[in-house]
């Protein structure tokens, strides 16, 4: 796992209060406990964690075929958009 999805996952666990074994490739942002709101919330501590600010468009696309996110695509996502920043 790349240095920023340990750093989103950690935000993650810290902000949901779980344990980070808890969450996995697999795992939808809601069956850790996140619903819409906290997704934003998340976000926005991701950001401010990794000092920067991710593009609105950021996340079009990432659902899985349930409409959901999983963590590895919003890892993912969020791995993409810093490496674009950062270029």
């Amino acid at each position: 796992m790349s240095e920023i999805s340990e750093k989103v996952k950690a935000v993650i666990a810290r902000d949901l209060k779980l344990a980070d074994w808890v969450i996995t490739s697999d795992s939808t942002l809601s069956k850790l406990g996140a619903d819409s709101l906290d997704a934003i919330g998340l976000i926005m501590a991701i950001e401010r964690e990794l000092g920067c600010c991710l593009p609105q468009d950021a996340f079009s696309g990432i659902e899985n075929k349930d409409g959901e996110w999983t963590f590895g695509a919003f890892a993912g996502a969020i791995e993409k958009s810093v490496a674009f920043l950062r270029a």
